[in-house]
């Protein structure tokens, strides 16, 4: 009997570690680094425990931690791969990448697209992933499968908070709510990010319209929960539908 073979799937974020199994992308643990490059000793039991036989992963900054965990698994001569991001991903579908070039897109975003163009097959799809930034990114069928057309980028909640407050005199100490006439500072400050990325969500939606499709929102990331309700508000639609990244990572990991 041919022994299992545990993959491991690793998406590295700004202030987050998400991590998972090919098996089950859709179950996944959480470790908050925030920005440190120290593992905890419960993330190397956790990964001994699994005796991973290899690891994909995708990072898009803390390089520091990136490299702890490379040579957590040359010492464990566990096999490791940081994947990029590629022209063309050819699996159980076919997705073209459309950026001018392909090396510059985030690979968070790219396997991101390959998660969701896997979870809504054949559908014209903005991908949300609200973070330390937000990016709102396209993809639409084509004649050859799908193709991805590149999306917008912002500060996320917390980034756009921290700048107002970092560089101000604007005081935030707890969520606000969206008001049509904001009367103090902190629904003020709430309500300019909510609008910020609802908008941003409207212009990309009549983008894509204007293709001749009816996009449909798919939201994730560590900010979701905080614009979920006025997001399924303004665009009754949009699902909330986390660990995109992973799922695409386990694809991904089918193919060698």
């Amino acid at each position: 009997m041919t022994a299992r073979v545990t993959v491991l799937l690793v998406d590295l974020g700004n202030t987050a570690l998400k991590w998972s199994t090919s098996e089950f992308p859709g179950e996944p643990h959480t470790y908050v680094h925030a920005g440190s490059s120290i593992l905890s000793e419960e993330l190397i039991r956790q990964w001994l425990s699994l005796r991973p036989s290899r690891v994909f992963g995708c990072m898009v900054s803390s390089e520091a931690l990136a490299l702890s965990l490379t040579k957590f698994f040359n010492r464990q001569q566990i096999h490791w791969e940081w994947l990029q991001s590629e022209k063309v991903f050819k699996g159980p579908f076919c997705l073209k990448n459309g950026y001018d070039n392909y090396k510059q897109l985030g690979s968070d975003r790219w396997y991101a697209a390959i998660g969701a163009a896997s979870l809504f097959p054949n559908k014209a799809l903005l991908i949300a992933q609200i973070g330390t930034a937000t990016t709102v990114d396209t993809v639409l069928p084509d004649r050859s499968g799908m193709i991805f057309l590149g999306g917008r980028i912002l500060a996320g909640p917390s980034l756009m908070i921290s700048s107002l407050t970092g560089a101000t005199q604007c005081k935030y100490s707890e969520p606000g709510k969206q008001e049509a006439f904001p009367l103090n500072t902190v629904d003020a400050i709430s309500t300019g990010i909510i609008e910020a990325h609802l908008g941003v969500f409207e212009h990309a939606c009549r983008a894509v319209r204007e293709k001749g499709f009816e996009p449909q929102i798919v939201f994730a990331g560590g900010a979701a929960p905080l614009l979920a309700p006025y997001i399924t508000q303004a665009f009754p639609g949009a699902v909330q539908k986390h660990n995109l990244v992973l799922h695409g990572l386990a694809l991904r990991s089918k193919l060698d």
